[in-house]
């Protein structure tokens, strides 16, 4: 009984031993597979590092030449785009592209609008004098509507319809009084505009127009039966000069000076006429919208 369990007890002890080799044979080869793999790859990055290409490389290289222009018109660029390609046999290829890009300035964007409408607000004035040498009126309002069709981007031309109220003016001498009130002139015109510097952000212009004018006014005296009122039609002309400022490329503003010339005479409209042309003068505020 003893014999026996001592032969299972060294046959134990062997195949221990017996695995525990095989073990030992298997983690040796696992550790030489993982160092021929680092090996491997400390031997293509020194390969990198020398600059030997790899079988299936190709290098690109990209060169832009660039030339740009700024002026009031807006920004051009002209350039050549050259791209050169090398394969990994030594290989070269080069392709070029010429260009061009343009960016237009604000005043450019808005020569571009062909047609706009502004209204305009401020003060008149008419400096006829009746047949006694006083002034028919004093500072009074008036008021514009234009709309103007931009032909070139100097020119413009349109309708415009201008009213223009001079302050009522009252005079007592020699013991007759004179009283004139509510002075119109209303015009409907063929306008036209002409701008200076049309390629800059504060633009200086002239305005004119020809066209159909209505004046009117009452007088009135002391004696009661002695009123007037009258009116008249004529045709007639103005011409000024303006500062403009572009807001954005669709909204503008500035001042006005007009000078208008009816072909009327004041004998038409008061029995105290010197028989004189009116002639009135007036400042606009204008503000506009392009379309």
């Amino acid at each position: 009984m003893k014999k026996t369990v001592l032969i299972a007890a060294l046959a134990l002890v062997l195949g221990a031993s017996s695995v525990s080799a095989q073990g030992g044979k298997s983690s040796g080869a696992a550790y030489q597979h993982k160092a021929g793999a680092a090996a491997t790859q400390k031997a293509n990055q020194a390969s990198l590092k020398k600059g030997e290409p790899s079988l299936n490389a190709s290098t690109t290289t990209t060169n832009v030449y660039k030339v740009s222009e700024t002026n009031k018109r807006g920004t051009s660029d002209y350039g050549v785009m050259e791209q050169t390609v090398t394969n990994s046999k030594g290989s070269t290829t080069t392709n070029a592209v010429l260009y061009d890009e343009y960016t237009p300035s604000k005043a450019a964007r808005v020569n571009e609008r062909k047609m706009e409408v502004s209204v305009a607000g401020g003060v008149a004035y008419t400096f006829n004098k009746d047949d006694r040498k006083d002034r028919y009126a004093k500072n009074g309002f008036g008021a514009d509507v234009s709309m103007l069709w931009n032909m070139t981007p100097n020119f413009a031309m349109g309708l415009d319809y201008m009213m223009l109220h001079p302050g009522t003016k009252s005079h007592n001498k020699d013991g007759v009084a004179r009283n004139y009130k509510d002075f119109y002139l209303h015009s409907i015109a063929l306008g036209g505009r002409y701008t200076l510097n049309a390629w800059d952000n504060w633009r200086v212009y002239v305005p004119m127009g020809w066209g159909m004018m209505q004046a009117r006014m009452k007088t009135t005296t002391d004696t009661a039966s002695d009123r007037s009122s009258k009116d008249k039609w004529g045709t007639g002309f103005y011409a000024g000069l303006g500062l403009q400022y572009d807001i954005s490329s669709d909204l503008f503003a500035g001042l006005e000076y007009r000078y208008t010339y009816a072909f009327i005479s004041d004998k038409h409209l008061s029995d105290f006429g010197r028989d004189k042309d009116l002639q009135f003068h007036s400042l606009f505020l204008r503000l506009g919208m392009r379309f």
